[in-house]
């Protein structure tokens, strides 16, 4: 056989083998993610997280529970909205309603809130804004897993314990 006959043996067999390989990924491909979609309490939390300075004062009695415990962010901050009921959107500005305790839940996270002076009478008053002032003082205190402190203020008569859970 020939050099020629060996080299275009060769290169059709290359040729052959390139055009049935997958095409290459584009570069842009590889970096997306899938989407996932969510609801606009989410961009309310973020909101106030980032209007919010962090007052490390707005809570005191800080205990992290379970550091290795781990909670999608959305539903953080949607179990933290979603107290009393819910205190999301624009139209809510506190949690009452006479509420001596509540629970907010979310996915794997939930936030449950009691009033410290419960047995005289004390309900949960607490503005949406100071709530937000509470949940990031705690987060600054344990960045990751489950937690309890207490809220100062917040309540009719005295603070709010609070505790985030995983559900």
């Amino acid at each position: 056989m020939s050099r020629f006959a060996l080299l275009l043996i060769f290169t059709l067999t290359l040729l052959s083998t390139l055009a049935l390989a997958a095409p290459p990924q584009p570069w842009y491909e590889k970096y997306q993610q899938r989407r996932v979609i969510v609801p606009q309490s989410y961009y309310e939390a973020l909101s106030l997280r980032r209007q919010m300075p962090i007052r490390p004062n707005a809570v005191r009695d800080m205990v992290c529970l379970d550091t290795t415990t781990r909670f999608v962010l959305y539903d953080e901050y949607a179990a933290s909205l979603a107290i009393c009921g819910s205190i999301a959107g624009p139209d809510a500005t506190r949690c009452e309603g006479g509420l001596a305790e509540t629970v907010g839940k979310s996915g794997a996270a939930a936030f449950k809130l009691e009033a410290t002076q419960r047995d005289g009478g004390a309900t949960i008053s607490v503005s949406k804004e100071a709530w937000a002032r509470c949940v990031a003082a705690a987060r600054e205190a344990c960045p990751t897993g489950r937690f309890r402190g207490v809220c100062v203020g917040g309540a009719t008569r005295g603070d709010v314990r609070f505790e985030l859970m995983s559900v």
